[in-house]
């Protein structure tokens, strides 16, 4: 596997969340205008909940299945692979009933005592199934992620998003003659139902890959099959133990790999959850009312929060790929490559990340506007834009230190990044002057504690340095050149149409123009990034003729 092979892995799964996203931003524009602000908080009350038990459910054994696929799939080893995924798959059905029954149990507690709000307790329940569903699924994709088969992930995640988009639209719309409660627990029921033709979809693609003798053999010789293996070592700690040897011994190692994943995982959803403890709270200390509590609260978490995550679908792939690349090289005590791999997945995250940010931050009252949400969300939207370059810092670098095996630090500074959370959202969301702002900044800060935290800790381990001309200097040059043309660009459209949608759309399209051309000019991104892509020799032989490609 090379770098090549993980920047395709990469593409593969970023296109795939692009499509998610797209149709996840058509439910966003829906449902608010459908069910209005109350009937989103309540949804969105019900879903840091359910994500925190699914988190526990899944106990991170999909980043240990697809790190231990990925050390099997460098030896060749079929049995082994098959092996892994049956123990996971037993164990997750096991942990998924039983945390699917408990969040349907608990649903009534939790709305009263926790949400502050009884009625978010039947989408609690609504949801409950697919804390089961999606801790099956998890498991083959760990699976095919650690074949480097990246295609059968995407596909189920674009068919899991296209049924719980439907979905979520139509019992929203059947359910809310009966309440808002009603058509909030409509929605959540998208998430089973999507979640269950994920599964269906997987499960196809693992018994055609069964029929297909010949895909084991590009799965893994790719890397050179046992020719040329050389001895693990101990290159970042402890020494390789032989967990293959019985079922027993490949359970705990999975135990082992995955305990500290959830760990950090499970910090994600609880900062969520403690969102909803401390953010009506403060809001009500701040002196806003019940109605306009509920109301910041869905504009926070679920308007402008989705769009700060957005532009993560591609670090998010990244991070993904980068798992089981770091792991077929640490299995080979190759150094050199690991340094290479994690500085260009550090590298593309910036890229892509930086930009999207200053977007956000720069167009927050337009964007708001073209989604058909309140101009209010621009509030907290332009408070959160910034979260969303240490977001990909934290995501990334999540994900190589997990292929390193070092999946304790990730935890580690993670807790430290959800205390400067807590510290930051009591302190400043109780206070009138910042309100709902001062939520937003608290997630801010757990993402800069957490990311940057990690980023010392990689260069310390790997001892590698960031090309700061390339990896920093240049992309900020051509987001300054992409602000300027952008909003010259809105300008011009808006004053000519006097539609703030087309003004917006075509400022993404000049954005990504100048931005990219300025990254060709700069020679920050080359003919090879571009040939990882499907067309990519054809789109870099006409960038060539047209003098845009420098190297």
């Amino acid at each position: 596997m090379t770098k090549k092979s993980m920047i395709r892995g990469a593409a593969i799964l970023a296109a795939a969340g692009l499509i998610n996203r797209f149709l996840g931003a058509v439910a966003r524009i829906a449902l608010p205008t459908l069910i209005g602000d109350e009937g989103v908080g309540l949804y969105q009350m019900a879903y840091p909940v359910y994500g925190m038990f699914l988190v526990i459910s899944t106990a991170g054994i999909p980043v240990a299945v697809s790190k231990l696929v990925a050390e099997q799939a460098a030896k060749g080893n079929k049995g082994g692979a098959l092996k892994i995924l049956q123990v996971a798959t037993v164990i997750l059905i096991l942990t998924g009933t039983v945390f699917s029954f408990a969040l349907a149990l608990g649903a009534k507690p939790i709305a009263t005592y926790v949400a502050r709000d009884s009625r978010a307790a039947l989408a609690i329940v609504a949801v409950s199934p697919a804390v089961l569903v999606l801790s099956v699924a998890s498991a083959f994709r760990g699976f095919f992620q650690g074949l480097q088969n990246m295609a059968p992930s995407a596909l189920s995640q674009v068919i899991e998003q296209v049924i719980r988009v439907t979905a979520m639209i139509g019992l929203a719309w059947a359910f809310l003659p009966r309440g808002v409660e009603y058509a909030a627990a409509g929605a959540n029921l998208g998430a089973v139902l999507g979640g269950t033709a994920g599964l269906f979809a997987l499960i196809i693609a693992y018994l055609r890959q069964e029929h297909e003798r010949g895909s084991w053999r590009t799965a893994w010789s790719a890397t050179g099959g046992e020719e040329g293996l050389q001895p693990a070592g101990e290159l970042i700690s402890g020494s390789r133990d032989n967990y293959m040897a019985s079922r027993l011994s490949l359970i705990r190692k999975i135990f082992e790999l995955s305990f500290p994943v959830v760990l950090a995982a499970a910090i994600m959803p609880l900062m969520q959850f403690l969102d909803i403890g401390i953010v009506p709270l403060r809001l009500s200390h701040a002196g806003f009312s019940p109605d306009e509590i509920t109301k910041l609260f869905g504009r926070l978490t679920g308007m402008a929060q989705p769009l700060m995550y957005f532009p993560t679908l591609v670090t998010a792939a990244v991070a993904t790929s980068s798992v089981p690349a770091i792991s077929e090289a640490l299995a080979k005590g190759d150094r050199s490559t690991l340094s290479m791999r994690a500085q260009e997945a550090i590298k593309l995250g910036f890229l892509f990340a930086l930009p999207s940010a200053v977007g956000l931050f720069i167009f927050a009252e337009e964007f708001s506007l073209m989604l058909r949400w309140p101009q209010e969300v621009a509030v907290p939207l332009r408070a959160l834009a910034f979260g969303t370059v240490f977001l990909a810092l934290q995501q990334i670098s999540s994900g190589i230190l997990q292929g390193l095996g070092a999946v304790g630090v990730p935890v580690r500074n993670l807790a430290k990044g959800a205390a400067a959370k807590f510290v930051v959202s009591f302190a400043l969301t109780g206070m009138p002057a910042f309100g709902i702002r001062g939520a937003a900044l608290g997630t801010v800060a757990a993402f800069a504690v957490a990311g940057l935290m990690n980023v010392v800790t990689l260069v310390r381990m790997l001892g590698f340095t960031l090309d700061v001309q390339d990896s920093v200097l240049k992309p900020v040059l051509g987001v300054l050149l992409m602000v300027l043309g952008s909003k010259a660009a809105y300008s011009w459209v808006y004053s000519a149409t006097a539609s703030n949608t087309i003004g917006c759309l075509v400022a993404i399209v000049v954005a990504v123009v100048i931005y990219g051309v300025t990254l060709l000019l700069s020679a920050v991104i080359g003919r090879r990034e571009l040939e990882v892509f499907p067309g990519g020799k054809r789109v870099a032989r006409i960038l060539e003729r047209l003098g845009l490609l420098r190297r």
